[in-house]
């Protein structure tokens, strides 16, 4: 009869036990997987976060070399080595330049624009390198003239030119001092350098 009792009573402490059990292994079970879903969203947000971080950081970079070469990229632009070529600004004033001095004669020959490619290394991104080729023929009364001429088109034509070759004759065989002699007879070749876009995506400020 004892040993009933004493059954009894520990059945329903078993039945306690096993539940306490069982709600115990449910909520361990349940904060693994909550710390789990925790982790992985708190790795997403984390990502975002470095995600944003990196954008904002390329943003305030962007603005930091722009406000840097921008005002001397504006200023090539203005001058005429970048964007397109400025014909109109080296003829007028080639023009200009030989009434100054007096030239008897003066013949040109501007080529089409072709694609170039410098004699040195040089990282241009997606710009191209152009150049257009000028042929002069001039008559001079001393080789200054062509020194002056050249001195003009450095400083007011919009661009940039290199002088590929000139040459120089003698027109007669005495000099003329006076102001309507033509002495020498010069051959040069120019060449107008210009960076650009390539195509219809030409530079546009």
């Amino acid at each position: 009869m004892a040993s009933r009792a004493d059954w009894s009573i520990l059945r329903g402490t078993l039945v306690v036990f096993v539940l306490a059990l069982a709600v115990s292994a449910a909520m361990v079970t349940a904060s693994y997987y909550f710390r789990q879903n925790m982790e992985r969203e708190y790795q997403a947000h984390h990502a975002e976060f470095r995600e944003a971080s990196r954008k904002y950081l390329a943003v305030d970079d962007e603005e930091r070399i722009i406000a840097e070469y921008f005002p001397e990229f504006r200023r090539l632009y203005e001058h005429g080595l970048l964007g397109r070529e400025r014909r109109l600004s080296w003829l007028e004033t080639l023009r200009r330049a030989s009434d100054d001095i007096g030239l008897k004669q003066v013949a040109y020959k501007l080529d089409a624009q072709r694609e170039a490619k410098a004699d040195f290394a040089l990282k241009l991104g997606n710009y191209h390198l152009y150049a257009s080729t000028m042929s002069l023929n001039l008559a001079l009364l001393h080789e200054g003239d062509l020194l002056r001429l050249l001195h003009a088109l450095d400083g007011h034509a919009l661009g940039q030119y290199t002088l590929r070759r000139c040459s120089l004759k003698r027109s007669g065989a005495t000099l003329d001092l006076s102001a309507a002699a033509a002495n020498l007879n010069a051959d040069c070749v120019l060449d107008w350098w210009t960076i650009n876009l390539s195509g219809e995506r030409g530079l546009k400020l």
